[in-house]
């Protein structure tokens, strides 16, 4: 397990950021149900844009669409981000693409590891899952609060992995041999995330578009479209052709019906003919 560990004082030295993890309300627990749940309860109580919410182990992590997320003490960053956006409403799930690519270009810059980006939320090496994003909106009136979530897995060595994901995940300290300093690593992501938004906020989500293109091994590859709640019998294949102004996916199908995605679950097919 990582020796270096998340620390305020720490992250805030390695912070080189305008706004972003600057507040004073950040918090780092040393066990939290969720980081998502606790940003969502700061942000309805006015927490200010830029706080941040870090555990060292989360009890109830979760990702999309309610799944658990696995979130062993000190084996990964467990972050949320509030953040308070003046784009356009529509603009807003590009939010979701810039933290992908935020977390793309810290990981590389800090640990050389270079990390794709799956539709529409997971950060992969190989086919293995190296992290998940989780953006949610706090209230219905606009503009919103938003919260980013972002799991990245940095040391799984010595945890008990469950036997249908042991095949299925990735972390950085077995992918550089070497201990990754989780307070370094964060101050990245926040300094790309931060630019990123800026670029969103100022009416440019092209910029963030044609990023997450560049690290995505979505696009060009023949995908499954999960159907709803995972089944199988409305599953639909097809080539994941693009992205559109939103950051919606779009697939044409192997009957020719172009299918833009909003939300949902894709599966990317391998070299062998399967999915995963």
């Amino acid at each position: 397990m990582s020796t270096i560990k998340l620390d305020l004082a720490k992250l805030d030295a390695c912070l080189k950021t305008t706004n972003l993890g600057k507040s004073a309300s950040n918090e780092l627990w040393e066990e939290l149900d969720s980081t998502n749940t606790r940003a969502y309860f700061l942000a309805n109580s006015q927490a200010p844009s830029g706080t941040v919410v870090m555990a060292r182990k989360q009890t109830a992590g979760r990702g999309r669409q309610g799944r658990p997320w696995q979130s062993p003490k000190d084996a990964g960053i467990y972050a949320s981000f509030i953040l308070r956006p003046t784009c356009k409403k529509e603009d807003i799930p590009v939010y979701t693409l810039a933290l992908g690519v935020a977390a793309s270009r810290a990981i590389l810059s800090s640990t050389g590891v270079e990390v794709g980006l799956k539709w529409v939320n997971d950060l992969v090496v190989g086919r293995k899952k190296l992290g998940g994003i989780l953006a949610e909106m706090v209230g219905d009136d606009f503009p919103p609060a938003l919260i980013l979530g972002i799991g990245i897995n940095l040391n799984l060595s010595n945890v008990e992995i469950p036997d249908d994901l042991v095949n299925h995940v990735e972390w950085l300290s077995r992918l550089t041999g070497s201990e990754i300093d989780p307070n370094y690593l964060l101050a990245e992501l926040a300094l790309n995330l931060e630019e990123l938004s800026n670029y969103i906020d100022a009416g440019d989500k092209a910029h963030v578009l044609d990023a997450w293109r560049k690290h995505s091994v979505t696009l060009g590859k023949q995908v499954q479209v999960i159907g709803s709640e995972g089944s199988h019998k409305d599953n639909k294949e097809g080539t994941a052709l693009d992205i559109n102004e939103d950051g919606a996916l779009i697939v044409e199908t192997v009957g020719g019906e172009r299918l833009t995605l909003y939300a949902g679950e894709i599966s990317i097919r391998n070299l062998d003919g399967t999915y995963c």
